[in-house]
């Protein structure tokens, strides 16, 4: 996806965070006083989120589908 910061390479597949993440969480933080604890909440639910996709790349890679990347939105993993 355009406008998508590359996180890294784990297991050949490429890991981006698209830029309205960033924009969510800094909302996040601005409109609650808990900070710290809303944004590691917030960043502990999309490690899982992380997670949950490679479940579905490393499947299809089983599978001989192949997974080029994976981009992190606020709705969730792409």
């Amino acid at each position: 996806m355009k406008w998508s910061l590359r996180l890294g390479r784990f297991l050949g597949i490429d890991v981006f965070l698209h830029w309205t993440f960033l924009v969510f969480l800094a909302l996040l933080w601005y409109f609650t006083r808990e900070s710290l604890a809303t944004v590691a909440f917030f960043l502990a639910a999309f490690t899982c989120v992380v997670l949950h996709e490679y479940g579905h790349a490393l499947t299809a890679r089983r599978y001989g589908i192949g997974t080029h990347d994976i981009t992190l939105l606020p709705i969730g993993g792409v």
